[in-house]
This record gives structure tokens, sequence and C-alpha cells, in this order.
């Protein structure tokens, strides 16, 4: 959907159900606090230097605006073809006006790095430097992996059960063997992250160039 600058737009401040494919990219908003990657637009000071003629026009930074309403203000997701997606936020009551400046407002906190990479990207994604291009995720097949595990250990498969489904051929001795240590590690690791651990991803989820 496209904002235009009016109230929120019946999107959810929730993470989607779980039975929603991860490839419909369904909107899910952060706040500043939980991924550093999400970068806090406010109003500028009076005594803020001006940039040239940039205004807060969100809808001509991206292909799609997507704004998500939440208790102390909104979120703006920017998608992009072939250009990570970039996310704001707008904190209630300092939120810039339409076409009006505006200033980025870096928590001191000790993600200070990765918010001043983000801010980088950001200059670079509404043309203030070298374009965006999307990195591919690495660990994408590992993380893959361990979610199936994870998935099929909730349904009650023994790890035995889930190596039959996965390995060819299974190792004759099962028990002692390198394999059954890999799958438990990964099931061990899917465990975490679904428990909370899944944050630390954050700072590349919206890939790095």
């Amino acid at each position: 959907m496209r904002w235009q600058g009016g109230g929120p737009l019946g999107a959810s401040a929730f993470a989607p159900p779980p039975d929603i494919s991860a490839s419909d990219h369904p909107p899910v908003a952060w706040l500043p606090s939980v991924d550093a990657a999400t970068l806090t637009i406010v109003r500028p000071v009076p005594w803020a230097q001006r940039l040239g003629d940039l205004r807060f026009r969100p809808d001509q930074w991206g292909d799609r605006l997507i704004r998500i309403a939440a208790p102390d203000g909104a979120a703006l997701l920017l998608r992009r073809h072939g250009a990570p997606e970039l996310a704001l936020w707008l904190p209630a009551g300092l939120a810039p006006d339409p076409g009006g400046a505006f200033g980025l407002y870096l928590h001191p906190d000790r993600h200070h790095v990765d918010r001043m990479r983000a801010a980088s990207q950001f200059r670079r994604a509404i043309g203030l430097g070298p374009p965006l291009r999307t990195a591919s995720f690495a660990h994408a097949h590992r993380h893959a992996a361990m979610l199936y595990i994870h998935d099929r250990r909730a349904d009650g498969a023994s790890l035995r059960d889930i190596a039959a489904e996965l390995l060819d051929p299974m190792p004759d001795d099962w028990r002692s063997s390198s394999e059954r240590a890999d799958l438990r590690r990964l099931a061990e690791t899917a465990s975490a992250l679904v428990a909370g651990g899944y944050s630390s991803l954050l700072a590349s989820s919206r890939g790095r160039s």
C-alpha cells in the first residue's frame, strides 16, 4: 500500500502469523531499540545546517512505501527494486512535516556503528551517493535447515527421524556419527533463535553493500 500522508493505513504493528510464507514479504517493522538499522526520523533542531534542498518526501524514496502505525509513532518501510529494504521510525510528536526539513536521531548506545552504517545506506538510497545493491544472504540454506529441523521437532519427530529425511544415506553408526552431532547443533541453535536470538540477525537482515 502507498502512504498518502494521512492516518494509519490498515497494516499490523505485530509480526504476521507463522503460516504466512516468508516469500510473501509481509510488512514487519522493528523499533530502533531492537533493530539498529531502523533510522529515527525527526524534525530538525533549529541550529541544524541544511543539506541542499533535501526534504521529507518518503513517497519519492522507494518503489513501494508501507506505513505501520504503532502506539508511540509510526514505522515506514521503503521497498525498492534490487536494493535492501529501508526502515524508518517516526516518533509521535517529533515526526517532520511532509515536504519539510528533517533530521536523523542516532541513539547513543552500543549499536552506534551499526546506526552510522544505516545512515550511510539511507543517504545512498535517496540519491546522496552510489546506489545500493542487495547482498545475498550467505547463510540462507543453513537457516532454512535449522527452521525445518525446529518445526519437525515441534511436531514430535525425533532427531533420527529427521536425519532419515535429510540424509542419504544414513550413517552406519548413527549414535556416534558426526552427522548426528551436526543436526543436534543445528536444532539447539534454531531453538535459541526462535526463543529470541533472532534479534542478532537484524543487523545484517537489510543487506550490506
